[in-house]
């Protein structure tokens, strides 16, 4: 097994700190989404933990389904790239809700649908960021938003060169969401990953009082 193929081992207090970043994330997006809905919304956190980045396509079911991805760097005491991934019928949904029909297709948006789907990954990235910089007292400073469609695989390759170009950390921490509202038949799922720049997981590790090798 290669280095970026190994995954940290954490216990269970680290385990829930995590847990515990997850939740306020969650919680900090929660308002803003419904706003922008016009609906009330819940956002649950069903796990979170530390994955090899060469495993994170191998958390969806078909790592070459085509989806949506809003990709946002992070820059300041732990530089890196938060990524919000949904698929596309949970991207069709949204987009016919804030924008009254959606796309025949998601290969070609328009502004509108760009904008609209940059704001979603805005709050859900941005609201992570907060929080990651709330509970590190880490100074975190984020990028516009950027939407990609792709297959899984090549979004988070993408994502990665959002970083600091090809250099990143082995492993990466992953939140998955679970978005319920009243104008959802179904639970929208949203995997958020955030992807750290060199020493940025060390750093970020330190401030919460893990002692790792990192």
């Amino acid at each position: 097994m290669s280095e970026k193929e190994k995954q940290m081992a954490l216990n269970g207090e680290q385990k829930d700190m995590l847990k515990e970043l997850g939740n306020v994330g969650a919680g900090n997006a929660v308002t803003a989404l419904s706003m922008l809905l016009n609906t009330k919304v819940l956002i649950s956190v069903p796990g979170v933990d530390i994955v090899p980045f060469a495993k994170v396509p191998l958390h969806f079911d078909d790592p070459y389904e085509l989806v949506v991805g809003v990709a946002m760097h992070a820059k300041g005491d732990a530089e890196g790239t938060f990524l919000l991934i949904l698929d596309l019928e949970a991207s069709k949904k949204i987009l016919e809700i804030l924008l009254g029909a959606a796309p025949a297709s998601l290969t070609e948006l328009g502004e509108m649908e760009t904008s609209a789907l940059g704001e979603i990954g805005n709050i859900m990235c941005g609201s992570y960021l907060v929080a990651l910089s709330n509970f590190t007292n880490l100074n975190l400073e984020n990028s516009p938003p950027v939407v990609l469609v792709d297959m899984i695989s090549g979004i988070v390759a993408e994502a990665a060169l959002m970083t600091i170009g090809e250099e990143y950390e082995d492993n990466v921490i992953f939140v998955e969401t679970e978005i319920s509202a009243d104008v959802f038949s179904d639970k929208v799922k949203g995997m958020i990953f955030f992807i750290p720049g060199p020493g940025s997981l060390t750093r970020i590790f330190k401030a919460m009082g893990w002692k790792t090798d990192a």
